[in-house]
């Protein structure tokens, strides 16, 4: 039976972590076996507390490692430093080699999965798969999804004509993505040099000889940022 670890890092969350949690339960997990791995850093609010709670109260193993920095910078989207992101995700990759797991689903704290989204994702048998975010709420462009292709000269474009009925090769991808653990163990790290840490993995993933997917099948909600006011 595959073993999946779900995790990433999080700091002040508190404000959807319920729901986030919520859905991680109501998981279809009948073919596989569960675990968890939250990085907690810096938090200001009751994320460590909701956390804490979801580990004793739950029917699955969780770890809870702390990891503060002495200069996070801001928390909200736009704020934090994609360098800083990267080590932090980094420590939940080493998490994942420390345990038994077959694979890992890097799963971000403010994107709420629909319950068939590990079955489905499992069952592509891919390198790597995500499933659909989108990320253009904030900025008016419900286009805007987590896929990207590389352009000219390094760059990279936002996949806007996919299909949604099966899986499709990108070039690039995150948020919410099931990972082999034979590409982590390859080396494949995050790093801020690219900009967003994302990028730099999945560029280290395909020079590997990884193949890089996403489902069109399955499509998650992605709170961005919490409403204030």
């Amino acid at each position: 039976m595959p073993k999946v670890m779900i995790g990433c890092p999080v700091r002040n969350r508190a404000w959807v972590l319920p729901s986030y949690l919520d859905c991680l339960q109501k998981l279809d997990k009948g073919l596989f076996e569960i675990s968890y791995c939250f990085i907690i850093n810096d938090c200001s609010d009751a994320s460590p507390g909701i956390l804490a709670r979801f580990a004793r109260e739950g029917p699955e193993p969780v770890t809870l490692i702390f990891k503060d920095h002495q200069q996070p910078g801001g928390f909200r989207r736009g704020e934090y430093s994609f360098s800083h992101l990267a080590k932090l995700r980094n420590f939940l990759l080493q998490a994942f080699l420390e345990s038994d797991c077959n694979y890992l689903f890097s799963l971000d704290s403010d994107i709420l999965v629909p319950p068939n989204t590990l079955v489905q994702l499992l069952r592509d048998q891919c390198d790597m798969v995500s499933a659909l975010v989108c990320n253009g709420h904030e900025l008016g462009d419900p286009g805007i999804y987590n896929i990207l292709q590389r352009g000219g000269e390094g760059s990279y474009l936002h996949i806007r004509d996919f299909p949604r009925n099966q899986v499709f090769p990108v070039d690039c991808t995150g948020a919410a993505c099931l990972i082999k653990r034979s590409v982590i163990e390859a080396g494949t790290r995050y790093s801020g040099r690219r900009g967003g840490e994302d990028i730099a993995f999945c560029e280290a993933a395909r020079t590997k000889g990884f193949g890089i997917f996403c489902d069109g099948r399955v499509e998650c909600l992605h709170y961005m940022q919490e409403k204030i006011g």
